[in-house]
């Protein structure tokens, strides 16, 4: 019998004890224990909420966020006003009894007899283990499938982003919590999907464009159950609940008469970036980087390091030969599989807000019923994969209200669609990108002066045509047209299929 237990067996031992734990039932004990922020705040909960637009701050309403009252439908979690006690159990002693690694030959009756072998190892060394193939390709959000599909291949939006969702393979109690809890609540998921459809082929074009996973499209159901005029009690705004800090450092503007972070292009253009960055921040891991962008990225770091400086619990592994005989028996397999025991994200083992805590596996959740509602036993309302929505490029000289006024357009349509400028206000003379359905954006465009209609197109191959002369034809990179259409930038294109082209802007 070899005289050390491997660091996997030592990995597993903690790792089935604490999974064990994390099966029980919260309490509001745990709820408290949870939170970890040092300020008396209040966060609203919009997974819970009926009506996500009772905490609409309405345009004519008041301007203090804090005096928004969320509805009786909805969890309002109020954060200790100070950490909670924690007990230091850094010379706890965690006692398992794990095979080892040996075949199936058993000791013989007189080795039984000598019992129990013991030893002790540091948890910094479990830290370390390497992620597994299918791990890290979740952490670094690629999809899981190599495949290469036609943003036109699908007649359904949901379809379309099955193929780029890089958080499905991601599992964890919690997970298994938020998808249960959808089930038995699946009014919830209806809402979220209804609310969404005027914008969710709009960000799924931008994620689309920009090379990253489609989870992240559902981060503004998480948010803000994409109701696009939703204010927190913390001041975050828009689908994507932006700070005012945070979008002024990221280029959106807050004025008297127009504010970026309600405005659906330029919000989802600075979420994107900003998401992109802390991906890179946290080394590809997604999960920290939707943590990150929830509590702030200061946060996660203090987390990591907190976590990092924790004292190992004293790990004491026991074996007797027989247990091993007895665990063989019973189950073969499962011996065997526990010597590659899957190791989790640091983001599960990290100390961060209750509502951060919480946050994550929403959106991998909805990531997995997403990719397979079937399996979840849900049912998908489904989207068009085509655009509702047509962008309106306006110049600094135009009047934005006069100019609406002269297309016909209602200033109440107006305003549901571009909720970042404020009625009876003029906003500041700026070049705006403006969001509108199809006739109306038509109008607007044919109306205001130097105004501009960009819109996806469809183009159909003509024979002897490649990508480097529709390209030219369009005036865009053909490279950059081979990855909209997913196709190899050498590969041959065939007489009628169509391919979609997006505006050189």
């Amino acid at each position: 019998m070899p005289k050390s237990i491997p660091v996997t067996l030592i990995a597993l031992a903690l790792a089935s004890t604490l999974g064990a734990c994390a099966w029980l039932p919260p309490t509001d004990s745990d709820n408290v224990a949870d939170s970890q922020t040092t300020a008396d705040t209040v966060y609203v909960d919009y997974w819970q909420t009926r009506a996500p637009s009772d905490y609409r701050q309405r345009v004519a309403g008041a301007t203090n966020p804090q005096a928004v009252t969320p509805s009786p439908d909805v969890v309002v979690a109020r954060k200790s006003a100070s950490p909670a006690k924690t007990e230091n159990k850094s010379n706890s002693r965690i006692v398992a009894l794990i095979p080892v690694r040996g075949g199936p030959t058993l000791p013989s009756t007189g080795a039984e007899t000598g019992g129990k072998i013991s030893t002790v190892a540091a948890a910094a060394t479990n830290r370390s283990t390497p992620p597994t193939q299918a791990r890290r390709t979740a952490a670094s959000g690629q999809p899981k499938s190599k495949r290469k599909s036609s943003p036109l291949a699908n007649k359904d939006l949901w379809g379309r982003m099955r193929g780029r969702l890089a958080l499905v393979d991601v599992e964890h109690p919690r997970i298994t919590e938020r998808i249960d809890y959808l089930k038995r609540n699946p009014g919830y998921l209806n809402l979220f999907v209804q609310r969404a459809q005027p914008y969710l082929y709009y960000i799924v074009e931008h994620i689309d464009r920009s090379r990253l996973p489609m989870d992240l499209a559902l981060v503004p159901m998480v948010e803000s159950a994409f109701e696009p005029t939703a204010v927190s009690p913390k001041d975050a705004a828009g689908l994507w609940q932006i700070i005012p800090t945070t979008g002024q450092e990221w280029g959106l503007p807050l004025t008297e008469g127009y504010d970026g972070r309600f405005d659906i292009h330029t919000s989802t253009d600075v979420a994107l970036r900003y998401l992109r960055y802390l991906n890179k921040l946290f080394d590809g891991d997604w999960l920290l980087a939707l943590a990150a962008y929830n509590a702030g990225p200061r946060a996660v770091r203090e987390a990591i390091a907190a976590h990092a400086a924790t004292p190992p619990p004293t790990i004491t592994v026991e074996t007797h030969p027989a247990v091993v005989r007895a665990l063989v028996l019973a189950d073969p397999a499962r011996l065997a599989a526990a010597f590659e025991p899957a190791p989790q994200s640091l983001f599960w083992s990290l100390k961060l807000p209750k509502e951060t805590q919480d946050y994550v596996p929403r959106i991998v959740a909805l990531a997995r019923i997403i990719a397979d509602p079937d399996a979840q036993g849900l049912r998908l309302h489904a989207i068009a994969n085509q655009p509702y929505l047509y962008r309106v490029d306006l110049t600094p000289e135009t009047k934005v209200f006069d100019s609406v006024t002269a297309a016909g357009i209602p200033i109440e349509d107006f305003l549901r669609f571009n909720p970042g400028f404020k009625p009876g206000v003029e906003p500041p003379a700026q070049a705006y990108k403006l969001l509108l359905p199809r006739e109306q954006a038509q109008s607007l465009a044919a109306n205001a002066p130097g105004a501009r209609l960009l819109a996806p197109s469809r183009h159909t191959v003509q024979k002897g045509e490649t990508l480097d002369t529709i390209a030219k034809r369009h005036g865009v990179p053909s490279q950059q047209l081979a990855q909209w259409n997913g196709l190899d930038s050498k590969g041959r294109l065939k007489t009628g299929q169509q391919l979609i082209v997006y505006p050189s802007s």
